[in-house]
């Protein structure tokens, strides 16, 4: 199941997001969930934002082209 985030939590990942590679990361929240959508991608986005969750205890799954992901709840045995 996806994780949810608070609004403070999309404010800092769209903020850290644009200033360190000028993308513009799209926030969608909806009946079904949250999600998160980028028009662009460039090389080290996608690690930078799954090091970015990991300390939250959250994985970002991409999909195939790597311009949209959900969170999700990193379990630990």
């Amino acid at each position: 199941m996806s994780e949810i985030l608070d609004f403070t939590e999309v404010l800092e990942l769209k903020k850290v997001v644009q200033e360190k590679y000028n993308i513009y990361v799209h926030f969608h929240d909806a009946c079904g969930g949250q999600y998160f959508s980028m028009e662009e991608t460039k090389d080290g986005v996608q690690q930078f934002i799954k090091e970015f969750f990991s300390v939250k205890k959250l994985l970002p799954v991409f999909t195939d082209d790597g311009l949209t992901f959900t969170l999700e709840r990193i379990e630990l045995c």
